[in-house]
């Protein structure tokens, strides 16, 4: 029996349910979380510990269920009102203002005042005292006057923590605290969560991290699918029955390819490459390969494909696309034959105001040019041309994207490296919030490339989806390919305990 057993609960929540128009995004969670207490929640990309988080927090309003704050019925129709009721959370992503220093940055939105002559001024003096006090809580020094963007990035995100603390707090959530921090830095955080376990405050903790998990928690919650399958004791709790819970029996099996690659002719390869963020990335890429790259978020697969691509900078590197040396910049590496499908299609893949011919010919501009002017009819006919390939439901070529559906979205971007010619396509989640007919096209259509001899770098959070897409599966974990596995050979649990950074003994 576990020693938070005997202690107060404070966070109750009973059929707590959340549905997005007909879907049920969480159903029917029973959770609870007790004084002193560190309350992990695990689960894949999907299994509903956002929309969770994202409730008891205030963001969103239940569908359904109840939530109790020691005891009592508690309604959280916003942030404020969660806060106000002692429910803090430190976030992923980590907000602080670069040129703001700690101390004005722990009281953004919450500064303390006083009067001077009737008119209301920053207490200085107080802020100094909460601050220091916060600090002493989690047993660190920092100096209050040091700009946030001088702090490294585990006291960036302890000043975080700070904002939290200084604020009425009862349950502190950590969303994937630790997924940008080194291994030093991401003990001396999991060391202030320890103490903030002994200031008698409910900690729900969300990891990718296996290990980590295993190492600090009292209890493990697993979601999956947006149903709580089942809580345990960390005394009870292993790598495998943690992972066996999470992916259950759900494997992806309407879409299986045979492999079609040339092992003896190399269409990419690249040595040492090596940023602030990747280190001694080696691989290959096979004619006709469909190499899958697998990691949780922050492992550095969207990194690789910038990389590779040539969005963001390098230290060091040779890179080589059909044996032939290159340097990787957006322009040359479109000449040079490599093609990217990005992450955030919205963001970063359409130009949403601009009608689907505009977007698909937006990579090989020249070919819709004579004399170096773009002639309409010939990129309207490319485009109606990829509109009936790959099937896009549109009412014409002349159709705003912003007006298309995600998948057939997803489709037009995938189109505009279609309209060209490349022999690499990096393919960074092409299936992300799409249907699931739209996903059946684009499996198809990565298969017919294979087929064409092409290389293709499919990168995924899904992992049924790259086992039945992937020749070669390589597992990125904090910048690094840390293993490789044959997805015919290699068992969904071996690849994802990788992944997490577990111990396949455990």
């Amino acid at each position: 029996m576990s020693s938070v057993d005997v202690k107060e609960e404070i966070l109750c929540t009973k059929n707590l349910s959340k549905e997005f128009n007909g879907v049920w995004v969480l159903n029917g969670i029973n959770f609870n979380l007790k004084k002193g207490e560190i309350h992990s929640i695990v689960g894949e990309n999907g299994a509903g510990k956002s929309t969770f988080i994202k409730i008891l927090s205030g963001v969103y309003p239940p569908s359904k269920g109840e939530i109790s704050i020691s005891g009592d019925k508690v309604f959280l129709n916003n942030v404020k009102e969660s806060e106000k009721l002692g429910i803090r959370t430190v976030h992923q992503e980590i907000n602080l203002i670069p040129f703001f220093n700690v101390q004005e940055n722990i009281f953004i939105g919450e500064e303390l005042e006083k009067k001077v002559m009737g008119i209301s001024i920053l207490d200085q003096k107080k802020s100094a005292e909460a601050a220091k006090k916060a600090l002493n809580t989690l047993g660190v020094e920092l100096n209050l006057s040091e700009y946030a963007h001088k702090l490294d990035t585990s006291m960036r995100r302890i000043v975080q923590v700070c904002k939290v603390l200084v604020g009425k707090c009862k349950v502190i959530i950590f969303d994937e605290p630790t997924t940008t921090l080194g291994s030093s830095e991401r003990k001396r955080l999991l060391d202030v969560i320890l103490n903030l376990k002994k200031q008698d405050i409910g900690i729900i903790f969300i990891s990718h991290n296996i290990d980590e998990v295993l190492e600090i928690s009292d209890r493990i919650t697993v979601f999956r699918d947006g149903e709580n399958m089942g809580t345990m004791v960390r005394e009870d709790a292993t790598v495998r029955m943690i992972i066996s819970q999470m992916i259950g029996h759900k494997s992806y099996v309407d879409f299986y390819r045979k492999p079609v690659f040339d092992k003896d002719k190399t269409v990419f390869k690249v040595e040492g490459l090596t940023n602030t963020k990747l280190t001694d990335i080696n691989l290959k890429v096979y004619k006709g390969e469909v190499l899958g790259i697998a990691g949780i978020v922050g492992s550095g697969k969207t990194e690789l494909a910038r990389a590779i691509f040539g969005i963001d900078s390098i230290k060091s590197g040779n890179f080589y696309i059909n044996e032939k040396r290159y340097e990787p910049k957006p322009d040359s590496s479109v000449k040079q034959g490599i093609a990217l499908v990005p992450e955030e299609r919205h963001e970063q893949g359409l130009v949403l105001n601009m009608n689907i011919e505009k977007n698909i010919s937006l990579a090989y501009l020249d070919q819709s040019c004579r004399s170096n002017v773009i002639d309409f009819k010939i990129e309207k006919n490319i485009a109606e041309k990829l509109i009936e390939y790959l099937k896009i439901k549109t009412t014409g070529s002349f159709q705003i994207v912003r007006y298309l559906s995600g998948g057939n979205q997803q489709k037009v971007v995938i189109g505009r490296w279609l309209s060209g010619d490349f022999s690499l396509g990096i393919f960074d989640e092409p299936t992300k919030g799409i249907d699931i007919k739209a996903k059946d096209d684009i499996y198809h259509q990565i298969d017919k490339l294979s087929h064409e001899g092409k290389g293709i770098i499919f990168i995924s959070s899904f992992l049924p989806e790259l086992m039945n897409i992937s020749d070669r599966i390589l597992v990125m974990r904090d910048g690094k390919i840390v293993s490789e596995f044959d997805p015919r050979k290699n068992t969904e649990t071996e690849i994802m305990i990788a992944m997490l950074g577990g111990d396949n003994d455990k």
